[in-house]
């Protein structure tokens, strides 16, 4: 054969080859993109809104295959525009009602805009519903199963100490110093208070803020910026409900029974 076609021959067989491999490495490669797991990939946001019987509009946010609201619910009606029963400042009348009630936030109109009402049980399990239409109030499981998937999908750890913890990748970024800096460092209400470690991440865009809640007794307790508590629909005896909670100074979310009298926040998760 004549030597200049044999190298002609060659380098065009080489070629071949080589591309030939170089797209099945391409090939491997992109098949593993699909295998990041999700804590490695961009979390996508996604938002929507939804609208109270007193006009109130509320972010919504999905995760997972559930839909949250983003805020806390501040509605004074029942989905049939009956009024939610309202004690205001009479701490005794809020102690022994076993009815449905809400309140502001140390008798505080304004903290409405802030941080939305507290409710105690008997409103969050009335047949009337306080959350918007298609909407309920979250149980136990739903809370269980948000906890489940950002653990098992994004590699999340629940301990208390935990600065990459639940609780704080579910809370509101705004919080006094807060390193992350722009509209997330903030005194301004609404916030969470200081702490060196543990801070608000948010995100997943639940927005976690810390309301405070009212006691049995009446009395108003965890001054906004420190703890934020919000109600399941499930009862755990007859005196008590599940409740998740989360603090400023803890990276969990945490999960305790509490009186049914208490006023705790609500999130209304989407049927």
């Amino acid at each position: 054969m004549n030597r200049t076609i044999f190298f002609k021959a060659f380098f065009l067989i080489t070629g071949i080859m080589l591309h030939l491999t170089s797209c099945e490495k391409s090939g491997l490669e992109n098949e593993t993109d699909k295998n990041i797991p999700p804590s490695d990939q961009e979390k996508i946001i996604i938002t929507g809104e939804v609208v109270d019987i007193d006009s109130n509009i509320y972010k919504t946010v999905a995760i997972g295959k559930q839909v949250w609201m983003a805020e806390n619910l501040r509605t004074t009606s029942y989905s049939d525009s009956t009024a939610i029963g309202f004690p205001d400042g009479d701490n005794e009348l809020w102690a022994t009602s076993t009815e449905g009630a809400y309140a502001w936030y140390n008798n505080e109109e304004l903290n409405k805009d802030f941080y939305g009402a507290v409710y105690n049980w008997y409103a969050v399990v009335d047949a009337r519903n306080i959350c918007p239409t298609g909407w309920r109030i979250p149980n136990n499981t739903d809370w269980e199963l948000l906890e489940s998937y950002l653990k098992k999908e994004y590699s999340i750890s629940n301990h208390r100490d935990s600065i990459n913890g639940l609780g704080n990748k579910l809370k509101s970024c705004r919080q006094v110093a807060s390193p992350l800096g722009d509209g997330c460092n903030t005194t301004v209400d609404p916030r969470w208070r200081l702490h060196s470690i543990h801070y608000g991440t948010d995100d997943f865009g639940f927005s976690a803020l810390p309301e405070g809640s009212r006691n049995t007794s009446g009395g108003y307790i965890s001054n906004p910026g420190s703890y934020g508590h919000w109600w399941s629909s499930t009862s755990s005896s007859p005196e008590e409900a599940i409740v998740r909670y989360i603090t400023y100074d803890h990276g969990a979310l945490f999960r305790t029974a509490a009186s049914k009298k208490n006023g705790y926040s609500v999130r209304c998760i989407k049927n």
